[in-house]
């Protein structure tokens, strides 16, 4: 049985393991963390890393050089994302929708723009819909961060990240919030399974819209 649920429980969620996640890893952790993938250049993972140094902790030393280092290597990541995003891709499986309609048959992705757009009889393209690439603002006050977060002209917030399975390239498109702010998330009963192993086979079980290269 899938639930839909909204923001409010998905916040107290969050917010129990940010608590859970301060228990476990100090401040000065979080920001060697992010030290270490840095190294690695692994600027996305290392930017997660210095924003839970610079919202926990109480070091106020350790939260400007994080929002520094963020500063630094944010558009590094998010440039790196882009590259990853880009190509045109067409609709494989559609198996969670919770906007209709706002997944279309195709999706091209380039430097500058996301287009969305379907084929008609004729094979001709027809844009359905074109947006900027914009993505949502830094912001450490915020109970979660995501490099990959953009933002559209009609202030909805998407997330697109791609995998690689079988040597097939899947690219998996979320809507994080809708033009009024609110959001809609895919949870089974897997992502309250007590036990570790138990819940990380039925995750991996579940289904998501993806595409894959044109």
């Amino acid at each position: 049985m899938i639930y839909i649920i909204r923001l409010n429980f998905l916040i107290l969620l969050l917010f129990s393991l940010n608590l859970k996640a301060q228990k476990s890893l100090t401040q000065k952790d979080w920001f060697e963390s992010g030290e270490k993938f840095l190294k690695k250049k692994n600027y996305e993972v290392a930017t997660s890393q210095f924003y839970m140094a610079e919202k926990y902790g109480s070091d106020t030393i350790i939260k400007k050089v994080a929002r520094k280092k963020i500063d630094s290597i944010l558009p590094i990541a998010q440039k790196k994302i882009i590259n990853e995003l880009k190509g045109d891709w067409k609709l494989k499986e559609l198996n969670y929708d919770p906007y209709p309609g706002k997944f279309t048959e195709h999706i091209r992705i380039t430097d500058n723009e996301i287009v969305f757009y379907k084929l008609d009889s004729n094979n001709t393209e027809v844009k359905l819909r074109k947006e900027q690439i914009r993505f949502l603002p830094y912001d450490s006050l915020k109970y979660d961060f995501s490099a990959r977060r953009f933002i559209f002209e009609n202030s909805e917030v998407w997330t697109f990240w791609v995998s690689k399975k079988k040597r097939i390239k899947k690219l998996y498109p979320n809507i994080y919030r809708d033009s009024d702010g609110n959001r809609k998330y895919l949870l089974d009963e897997s992502g309250f399974t007590i036990d570790k192993k138990a819940r990380k086979k039925a995750i991996e079980k579940e289904t998501y819209t993806f595409y894959v290269k044109k």
